[in-house]
């Protein structure tokens, strides 16, 4: 369904919710979002359905309540909760509209509140490391015993877990972490070795797959469970509203799309690119480093470790969020720097660009007053905004560290991956992949030394 058309079916209805308000009378959910031209909702900080990157709000769930509000023609705001009970309750108490996030469609919820007709799907699944001998891989739930799976104390994966091991004749060694960590992190542990089993639902499983190209989702542990975002109860104007529009976006494909960015789609570029031409030659666009980076005052070979480490030097690159060309600035960004997203695709402009930027950072980060130290915050906040970068080292004073120490910061950086972290007060732009962002610098700076070493300049 067109915006516009949306809108002129509305505006009786913020007609009548104005005309309410003088009478002294209550306006429905709908007409109330309608005349304070904000759409409320509340979800959970998660890589499946909202989070910060490079400064831009993404997640599948964001998006989709981005376009929802989009076709009322209001503004959205969105806000977090630690966990699923806390999200009813904002609800419940009136403090958004909706919860946008899939919740278990339950008898015990239906009493509490309303769910949307469109629905999602999920299973538990076993995620485990690929084996080069395919007859190794955990087909069936049954060779799970005598095997140790790793899930968080009281979780509902411990649950199902315990129901599995029951189902099967026991003999399942369940191994159970604190709730500091949450699957996501046991997932990023299989893929490195470090646990062998853990379960998880199969939409986390899916986008994680996307960054852990080693893992294995494919098993099943559980029957498939429903779920569908929530309204209050009695909110009939807004049910019908939004079903209505899910019915559209089906049609026009949005959900699809939206489903293949997130869960589907590789986060990360091939490694294979050569990491220079020869000892005298970085890459094909060695002069525009070199031009850029002297009022940025870095040496023009870590600007140069920066575009092989975006696009390995792929000046039409373009990743799954958006960003584009050679040094992988996201259109937003560089629309405020004056650039259009077209013109990113040429080397040079993306580079100048990219420096421009770089040094905006820098300036923000001027308090620090060791360069070497300064450069490395600038990276970090290049990859994953400034909002994150001043939550780890809020973090870090907070935890009687260092702020203005990268050694320091760092190791909150990769813990605002965990919900006791990205949870705290002192936290403004929740969940992070910080994993992502702690080895964006190492392998830049890593890359960086080897030039120096290797390049004849």
């Amino acid at each position: 369904m067109k915006r516009h058309h949306i809108i002129w079916i509305l505006v009786p209805m913020l007609l009548a919710c104005i005309s309410k308000s003088d009478k002294g009378t209550t306006c429905s959910d709908l007409e109330k979002i309608l005349a304070e031209d904000t759409l409320r909702v509340v979800t959970l900080s998660r890589s499946t359905s909202y989070f910060d990157y490079k400064g831009e709000e993404m997640g599948f769930e964001f998006e989709l309540a981005q376009k929802f509000a989009q076709s009322l023609g209001v503004n959205l705001k969105v806000i977090t909760a630690k966990d699923e009970p806390e999200m009813i309750q904002k609800l419940i108490d009136k403090e958004v509209d909706l919860v946008a996030y899939p919740v278990v469609i339950s008898n015990e919820n239906k009493k509490k509140v309303t769910f949307v007709n469109h629905t999602f799907n999920t299973n538990q699944v076993l995620v485990q490391r690929k084996k080069k001998n395919k007859f190794e891989q955990i087909k069936d739930v049954v060779e799970l015993i005598d095997k140790e799976v790793v899930v968080v104390e009281n979780s509902k994966y411990h649950k199902r877990l315990m129901n599995l091991d029951d189902e099967v004749g026991g003999g399942i060694l369940i191994s159970l972490v604190s709730n500091e960590e949450d699957e996501e992190s046991l997932i990023e542990k299989v893929s490195q070795g470090e646990i062998d089993y853990t379960i998880a639902d199969d939409n986390i499983a899916k986008v994680n797959k996307t960054y852990f190209q080693n893992i294995d989702i494919g098993l099943r542990t559980s029957f498939t469970q429903r779920s569908a975002w929530v309204l209050r109860k009695n909110s009939d104007e807004l049910e019908s509203t939004i079903n209505k529009w899910f019915e559209a976006t089906n049609g026009d494909y949005t959900c699809q799309y939206l489903h293949h960015k997130y869960f589907e789609q590789e986060k990360k570029y091939s490694k294979e690119k050569p990491k220079y031409i020869s000892k005298e030659k970085i890459s094909e666009y060695d002069a525009y480093f070199k031009k850029y980076s002297k009022d940025l005052e870095w040496d023009w070979k870590l600007l140069a470790s920066v575009a092989y480490q975006e696009s390995r030097f792929n000046p039409n690159a373009k990743s799954w969020a958006g960003a584009i060309g050679l040094m992988q600035l996201m259109p937003s960004t560089a629309k405020k720097l004056g650039t259009d997203s077209l013109s990113m695709r040429k080397p040079e402009v993306s580079v100048k660009t990219a420096a421009t930027y770089l040094k905006r950072v820098d300036n923000i980060f001027r308090f620090i007053e060791d360069k070497s130290e300064r450069t490395k915050f600038v990276l970090a906040s290049y990859n994953a905004g400034v909002g994150h970068i001043r939550d780890a080292m809020a973090l870090a004073e907070k935890n009687g560290k260092s702020p203005n120490r990268w050694s320091d910061v760092k190791v909150f950086v990769l813990l605002k991956a965990k919900p006791e972290f990205f949870n705290d007060p002192v936290v403004r732009h929740g969940y992070l992949r910080g994993e992502e962002v702690y080895n964006f610098v190492e392998e830049i700076m890593v890359r960086y030394q080897e030039y120096v070493d290797v390049i004849n300049d």
